[in-house]
C-alpha cells in the first residue's frame, strides 16, 4: 500500500472513530497516568488519540522496513554492476580478478566467475548489456584480425585477447619486432617469442645473441641457413654456435635437420668440425655427424668411425656403408626421409 493512500485511509479511519465516540457520549474526562495528569478532554478525543498513535508507529515501521529494503536493493544493485563487470572480465580472459559480492544472490556466481573464463559461442552476437556487447565485439573483431581500439578496456598484455591483438599487429607491421624485445616484460613472452622468429631472419648476430633467451627451435633452421649467405648473411663462429645450440632440446632428427639447412651455405670444413665437436658430447648428435661426412662425401672417415660402433647402432648409415662398398649409389638424404 503506498503511504500516500495509507495516510488518507488512516485520517479518514481515525476520524470516523472519533464522530462515532462523540456520537455515543460526548461527556469530557480527565485522568492521571504514571504520574502525569491529562487534562479534560472528550471521551472521543481520547479515544482517537491511540488509533492516531498507532498510525505514526505503523508508518515509522514501514519506513524502517522500506529502509532495509532500499539498502538491500541498492546493495543487490552494485552487485549486479560486479557481476556484469565479472562476466565481462570472463570473456576477456582477465587473470587477476576479486570482486566481493555483499549478497547471497549474487557470492556464489561470483566466486565461480573469479575462477572461470568464458568461452562463448561464435552465434552469441548480443545480449543487451552494453559493457558486454562490447567485449562480445572484441572478441570477434580480435579473431577476425581487425584493427581494434583495445585500451579503453584497460586490459594487462598478458591477458590472451591482449596477446592474440599483438600478435595481429605484428603480423600487420604495427609493431616492430625490436621494439617487442626491447620491452618484452610488457609485451610478454608469447608475443615476444613470435617476434623474435621473425627477426633472426635479418637482425645482425649480435642483435640476435643479445635476446637470445627467445631462441626456439622453431627459429633454428632459419638462423642458420643465414650462415655465410650471401642474402642476410652472418658469419658465427662453431664455438658462438654450439653455445646457442646447447639452449635447446634438440633430438637425433633435429641434428640431421640441422645439417640439411647448413650444406647450402656453410663452409663444409666448419660443418664438419661442428657436428664433429657436438658428437663428443652429445651421443644425439651423432647421426647428424654421419650425415654431414656422407652428404659431403667423407666416406671413408665415415666408415671408420661406424667400424668402431656395436653391432646394433647406426644401422640406417651401415646399410648406407655396405651399399656404398657394392657400389650402389645413392642420396644418404633418402635414407633419412620419414
Amino acid at each position: 500500500m503506498q503511504l500516500k493512500r495509507y495516510t488518507i485511509a488512516s485520517f479518514i479511519f481515525i476520524f470516523l472513530v472519533g464522530i462515532a465516540t462523540y456520537s455515543i457520549d460526548n461527556d469530557a474526562i480527565s485522568f492521571d497516568l504514571l504520574g502525569i495528569h491529562f487534562p479534560n478532554l472528550p471521551i472521543a478525543f481520547w479515544v482517537a488519540v491511540p488509533v492516531a498513535l498507532m498510525y505514526f508507529v505503523s508508518v515509522l515501521h514501514m519506513a524502517f522496513h522500506a529502509l532495509l529494503g532500499n539498502l538491500k536493493l541498492r546493495k543487490l544493485d552494485r552487485d549486479n554492476e560486479k557481476m556484469i563487470d565479472a562476466l565481462r572480465d570472463g570473456l576477456l580472459g582477465v587473470s587477476e580478478r576479486n570482486y566481493v559480492f555483499k549478497t547471497d544472490a549474487y557470492r556464489l556466481m561470483g566466486k565461480l566467475l573469479d575462477n572461470s573464463l568464458i568461452l562463448p559461442y561464435e552465434s552469441l552476437r548480443e545480449v543487451g548489456n552494453e559493457k558486454i556487447d562490447e567485449a562480445l565485439a572484441l572478441l570477434r573483431d580480435v579473431k577476425d584480425k581487425k584493427k581494434v581500439d583495445i585500451k579503453k578496456f584497460h586490459l594487462g598484455n598478458s591477458t590472451s585477447i591482449a596477446i592474440e591483438n599483438n600478435l595481429n599487429r605484428l603480423e600487420r607491421g604495427e609493431l616492430a619486432a625490436d621494439e617487442v624485445l626491447s620491452r618484452s616484460d610488457t609485451y610478454g613472452s608469447i608475443v615476444a617469442s613470435k617476434a623474435y622468429e621473425s627477426y633472426v631472419k635479418t637482425a645482425s648476430l649480435g642483435s640476435v645473441l643479445k635476446y637470445k633467451q627467445f631462441f626456439k627451435q622453431s627459429s633454428l633452421i632459419d638462423f642458420v641457413q643465414r650462415i655465410n649467405n650471401a642474402q642476410n648473411g652472418i658469419e658465427m663462429s662453431n664455438e658462438e654456435l654450439i653455445s646457442l645450440l646447447k639452449s635447446l632440446k634438440l633430438t637425433t632428427e633435429d641434428y640431421i635437420n640441422l645439417s640439411i639447412a647448413m650444406a647450402k651455405n656453410m663452409v663444409p670444413e666448419q660443418r664438419i668440425r661442428l657436428f664433429e665437436t657436438l658428437s663428443e658430447t652429445n651421443d644425439d648428435a651423432m647421426e647428424g655427424y654421419f650425415y654431414t661426412l656422407y652428404d659431403l662425401q667423407m666416406v671413408d672417415t665415415a666408415n671408420e668411425i661406424l667400424n668402431n660402433t656395436s653391432k646394433d647402432d647406426y644401422l640406417i648409415f651401415k646399410a648406407y656403408r655396405d651399399l656404398k662398398r657394392a657400389n650402389k649409389h645413392y642420396d644418404i638424404a633418402l635414407f633419412l626421409r620419414k
